[in-house]
């Protein structure tokens, strides 16, 4: 497993929290919280760059391909920033990187029906989440310091989120409806991702993870039900919107 090491960069962002007071309990969540997301951040900078040649193939306007390479730069420096957190609080930037798979070239689909397939899941879904969730982070947060990193973070969360509802836009009325149902399907896997990822049914002990709001570490509880809500109240409606049945694919995914 690869070691990702930021500690340097990190540390060359300037973010200070000096003067802080945090009990130990607090600061090891923090720590914990923000390497998490340093990883993440990390992660979805891949993740972008293996769109690039997906839409290339498809002949999505150079533009766009554009702005897709700017994101990449954006969630390298995000991860750069949550490591910069991380050394702030006194914890060492460094992490073991996951085996990270392909984004899915979808093979078994025409480039157009690919592209739409993995941007419903990234930006439609996922981005859309993260942009509720970092907005309560924002609210939160306290020190300067920390409220800065989450804003900057938002403010390109929200375009990333964006970018893909206006694929959604432009590239859905172009499909008949027997591609519309394919990806009426394929949206059940990826529902079924993101409550991985975000929902915590209340069965699960969380443990001993310590909610420190002021330093954007949020109350799980509350983040998964605020996921939950943004699923059925934005995400669904918008989708469904663009003849997809989103709604049904959910009710799939949660069963």
């Amino acid at each position: 497993m690869i070691l990702l090491d930021l500690r340097a960069a990190g540390r060359a962002t300037g973010v200070a929290l000096s003067g802080i007071e945090l009990a130990d309990e607090e600061r090891a969540s923090a720590i914990e919280e923000w390497r998490g997301r340093m990883v993440n951040e990390h992660v979805s900078a891949r993740v972008f760059a293996q769109l690039i040649p997906q839409m290339m193939r498809a002949g999505i306007e150079p533009t766009v391909q554009a702005k897709v390479a700017d994101m990449v730069a954006q969630e390298l420096r995000h991860g750069r920033l949550c490591a910069g957190v991380v050394e702030a609080l006194g914890g060492t930037a460094t992490a073991s990187q996951p085996e990270l798979a392909d984004v899915p070239m979808h093979e078994d689909a025409d480039p157009i029906e690919g592209v739409l397939r993995n941007v419903l899941a990234i930006s439609c879904l996922e981005e859309t989440v993260a942009v509720a969730l970092l907005e309560v982070n924002r609210q939160l947060s306290g020190p300067q310091p920390i409220r800065a990193v989450v804003t900057e973070i938002l403010r390109d969360e929200v375009n990333h989120s964006k970018l893909g509802w206006q694929l959604a836009d432009e590239l859905l009325p172009r499909v008949d409806l027997a591609t519309r149902d394919r990806l009426s399907e394929y949206l059940v896997p990826a529902f079924r991702q993101l409550l991985l990822r975000h929902w915590i049914p209340d069965a699960i002990d969380l443990g001993a993870r310590l909610a420190v709001p002021a330093i954007g570490v949020d109350d799980a509880r509350a983040a998964s039900r605020l996921s939950l809500d943004v699923i059925a109240r934005v995400i669904v409606p918008g989708l469904e919107a663009h003849g997809l049945a989103a709604r049904e694919a959910l009710a799939l995914a949660a069963a």
